[in-house]
């Protein structure tokens, strides 16, 4: 009989709405939760939308538990969903072609096949000038058997007037003893922490060192890459930055970085698989910056 495995989520939160004082002027925080998802205002002004419920282009390429849209301080969609060149690709997400149960192959969750995020609890909570989000998902087959269970904490807040900032926590556990992810079986081992974004032309891509040229494969940039570009027609130009600690991230591979058609991803486990631990949850945190100065 299966066990839910509470050890390694959280309790529940009541969900408040506070007004604060930031920066020049009273600022308001606000969930608006629907049947498809949870929207967070900032002042009236949207900053993310967090997909709950499946959804699909004509019955393909079906997901859940992503971030799109997701908006600059101006009100700019920056993110994308269903773009024509990887309809697969969205917004901001993470996920591994290879899952394995054993030597059995399971459903890919980067093309969406043969996969199913179930999220079965959502949580908000407005306090301390943060927004909190979180939500409880299975990882299903399209047969309805259940592999992962994943605890997944979002923090949004509002660091200054020219930025804001997502800190991303999130958990994976094996619901039995022999589950395993693993990134594409190419030289690229692309996997992971990814967003699309509504790229511009021309992009600018920055380092800890500088600026950064993209490569077919993975290129190592240390623990943050910032996009400079004019994401959305309608706002000014803006950083999108990207975190994660490298030295956490199991066998990590570096960032995979296109100008154009593709997402942005810090690629881990590469194409070897690696266990998802029943016992032990394999945890990652990454964060989002989007910002008007660098």
């Amino acid at each position: 009989m299966f066990r839910f495995p509470y050890k390694i989520l959280f309790p529940l939160i009541l969900s408040l709405h506070l007004v604060f004082v930031g920066f020049t002027q009273a600022q308001q925080l606000v969930f608006e939760e629907s049947e498809d998802g949870v929207r967070l205002l900032e002042d009236g002004k949207p900053r993310f939308f967090y997909q709950k419920k499946t959804k699909s282009l004509n019955g393909k390429y079906p997901r859940a538990h992503y971030f799109h849209p997701v908006y600059d301080l101006d009100g700019g969609v920056i993110t994308e969903d269903f773009p024509s060149d990887h309809l697969h690709q969205r917004g901001i997400y993470w996920a591994w072609h290879q899952l394995y149960e054993g030597d059995k192959r399971l459903g890919n969750g980067w093309v969406c096949e043969n996969f199913v995020w179930d999220v079965r609890r959502v949580f908000t909570a407005i306090e301390d000038n943060k927004a909190y989000l979180k939500s409880v998902v299975f990882w299903l087959d399209d047969a309805g058997n259940e592999y992962v269970v994943e605890s997944m904490e979002v923090i949004y807040e509002r660091t200054s007037s020219d930025s804001y900032e997502l800190d991303f926590d999130i958990k994976l556990q094996g619901l039995k003893d022999n589950i395993y992810i693993g990134g594409s079986e190419d030289s690229k081992g692309y996997g992971g922490f990814s967003i699309r974004l509504k790229l511009p032309d021309p992009i600018i891509f920055e380092g800890e060192n500088g600026r950064i040229i993209p490569k077919e494969n993975a290129v190592l940039a240390g623990n943050k890459v910032s996009m400079f570009g004019k994401f959305n027609d309608e706002t000014d130009p803006y950083y999108v930055t990207v975190t994660g600690n490298t030295e956490e991230l199991p066998s990590y591979q570096g960032w995979i970085l296109r100008e154009k058609n593709s997402m942005q991803n810090m690629a881990f486990p590469g194409r070897k698989p690696i266990q998802i631990p029943h016992d032990n949850p394999l945890g990652f945190q990454h964060k989002i910056i989007v910002h008007r100065k660098n």
